[in-house]
């Protein structure tokens, strides 16, 4: 009967947890880039995890974290927890690694259960293997019973004294006892689920489960229902069954060497060092990211200024540190990027020379919203967006910004005059007179019944692109075109008295133009945005609506660093950015406003109180900072 339940309802519970895994993910990066620290597991815990959850229950997500290495060589203690206040019905807190190890030692039940949750949420390679297999090697009988025997009596002798109590209630104090039992019994370290403990329940308890279970999974946290007998009369008894095995426990070993060990290994003390990138091929985008070279990560693009739709790319942006060894050679490393450019990394002495030049795509990743940044290293800080604004942004702002109209125009030719898959042929661009007008070659030769097989070509003295065209299956005529290259005319010996069949014109400028365009289009299908490229053919105004709302979304940022000095890039007029996307307006009105504002701009930072260009001098000296903290 119990099985049923535990199909229906434990996987359900499962599933109902992968729902917001996306979401889960977002508040561990946030997290991981707002503290500095890299989040080495996080599990659900509590009656998810349990299977028991309520319709309106919290996702309780536990997370175990290391700090730099640094500071677990310094004297102060740092961070040690970080817990958050209820997002939703996102309930997260966690642990520092070294806290955790400690913890450990001591058999802590959340912590050991944790280790166990059959919803892992994220996990470096090896972790929970490694650590389960330290929680056994340290394992306190005492310690685990006192814990779950604790929790169940706290229940039993409080939230269950009343007439009705809720079945909540029940299910914690239920729990709490059999894993007691369970380690009491010298099963080792208790199962999380709950179903798997049922083994050390009794057959009149095991008879009031399934209908205890049903009853909470329909119902609110705060619904109540009638005592159950059984289960009192069981709770009480395994209280008492507890109290008299308690002393005859085992207390653990106390040896903190395998502690030590696990910890030193997850700060990487004693990790084997990743190999350094001794060429420039060595870095890739999965090597920069690593955690020995990254500085910043962060989700870029639409996403960040909030003018993200369904179906938008996630671009990536970031920072990286390029090894002093490396840099001591010959080679150097400015970017890595993915063909497309929706992935590109900087090498951080790239990326703040682009500052000190403050380019606009290098700027905005001083000033990234929160949820967007992947990972943030306390370094990064020292990068600060006052030490680089400056008036040079008026140059820089204004010039990307009508680039990105010349590129909304510019792309409308491929929107309009796609280019067939098959690329024409040469023969295709070639002509013969005839009447007061041309006939294509090849159609010209099949009205004759003439094979261009058989055909021969010279060319005319003093006639540029006209050929002459002989016909004679006799003499070993070369064709009219080269059978290793069929985009080149070949030419044959021709008997001096040969008489020509006609005159062909071959238009070779318009061949290579046909040749570039049709590279470059289907160049740009295979690059292309497709949700993008559909918006553009849908509203049909003859350009490309993003860069038009990137124009003014980069013009409204330019006013803002003039006037206000501050970095905005979380637009607050996304509505009508959206508008402008969706092409709501037509180009020549867009363009005059682009103008207006761009003139507005110039006269902002004409008496804007911004220096004329960045202290070259003090980012260097930063630069060099970052670089030896690495």
């Amino acid at each position: 009967m119990f099985s049923g339940m535990d199909l229906l309802g434990w996987t359900g519970l499962i599933a109902n947890a992968l729902s917001v895994t996306a979401e889960i993910d977002a508040l561990l990066n946030r997290l991981e880039a707002r503290h500095g620290v890299r989040i080495l597991y996080a599990c659900e815990s509590g009656s998810r995890a349990w299977g028991f959850a309520s319709p309106d229950s919290d996702f309780d997500i536990r997370f175990i974290f290391a700090k730099p290495n640094r500071a677990y060589v310094s004297v102060a203690d740092g961070l040690e927890s970080i817990d958050l206040p209820l997002e939703g019905l996102l309930d997260a807190g966690g642990w520092d690694v070294r806290k955790a190890a400690r913890l450990l030692g001591k058999s802590n039940g959340a912590l050991v259960e944790w280790l166990h949750s059959p919803i892992v949420y994220r996990e470096e390679p090896e972790f929970r293997s490694r650590w389960q297999g330290t929680a056994r090697e340290v394992f306190s009988p005492r310690a685990s019973v006192d814990h779950y025997r604790g929790l169940a009596k706290q229940m039993v002798l409080a939230k269950l004294q009343t007439e009705t109590v809720r079945a909540k209630d029940y299910l914690y104090a239920l729990r709490g006892m059999l894993a007691a039992l369970w380690v009491a019994r010298g099963r080792g370290i208790p199962p999380v689920p709950f179903a798997n403990l049922l083994p050390c329940a009794p057959q009149e308890v095991m008879a009031e489960i399934p209908g205890l279970l049903a009853h909470k999974a329909r119902t609110g946290e705060s619904e109540r229902m009638p005592r159950i007998p059984a289960l009192d009369d069981f709770l009480h008894a395994a209280m008492a069954e507890l109290e008299a095995t308690l002393d005859t426990l085992p207390k653990g070993t106390g040896d903190i060497g395998p502690l030590d060990a696990l910890l030193r290994l997850e700060i990487r003390m004693e990790r084997r060092p990743l190999a350094a990138p001794t060429k420039p091929s060595d870095f890739t985008l999965d090597r920069v990211r690593m955690p020995d070279l990254l500085l910043f990560d962060t989700v870029a693009g639409s996403q960040a200024y909030g003018t993200a739709l369904p179906g938008s790319d996630e671009d990536r942006r970031g920072v990286f540190v390029a090894p002093s060894d490396f840099l001591l050679g010959l080679d150097g490393i400015e970017q890595v990027a993915d063909p497309k450019g929706d992935e590109v990394y900087y090498e951080v002495g790239r990326f703040v020379e682009m500052l000190l030049k403050n380019n606009p795509n290098a700027l905005e990743l001083l000033a990234m919203p929160h949820d967007c940044a992947r990972f943030r290293h306390p370094l990064y800080q020292h990068l600060r967006p006052e030490m680089f604004l400056s008036k040079l942004c008026a140059r820089t702002y204004g010039e990307y910004a009508m680039g990105q109209i010349r590129k909304a125009r510019g792309l409308n030719k491929k929107i309009v005059n796609p280019q067939p898959e098959r690329r024409m042929g040469l023969l295709e661009f070639c002509h013969v007179p005839e009447g007061q007008g041309s006939v294509p070659v090849l159609e010209w030769l099949a009205a004759r019944g003439f094979n261009p097989k058989h055909c021969g070509l010279t060319a005319v003295r003093h006639a540029t692109e006209l050929y002459a065209i002989y016909h004679d299956e006799v003499c070993s005529y070369r064709g009219l075109v080269s059978p290793k290259d069929p985009d080149s005319l070949v030419f044959s010996s021709v008997p001096h008295l040969a008489k020509p069949i006609a005159w062909m014109n071959c238009n070779h400028d318009a061949f290579r133009a046909h040749c570039k365009a049709h590279r470059e289009y289907w160049e740009w299908v295979g690059l292309r945005n497709e949700e993008r490229y559909r918006t553009n053919a849908g509203h049909g105004r003859g350009y490309d609506s993003k860069n038009l709302m990137h124009t003014l979304r980069l013009l409204d940022m330019a006013h803002e660093i003039a006037t206000e000095g501050i970095l905005r890039v979380r637009r607050p007029n996304r509505d009508y950015l959206l508008q402008v996307r969706a092409g709501k307006f037509d180009y020549e009105t867009l363009v005059a406003l682009a103008e207006e504002q761009l003139e507005i701009v110039r006269q902002a930072f004409g008496t804007s109180p911004l220096p004329d260009e960045p202290n070259r001098d003090a980012a260097i000296a930063v630069l060099r900072e970052i670089r030896a903290g690495f």
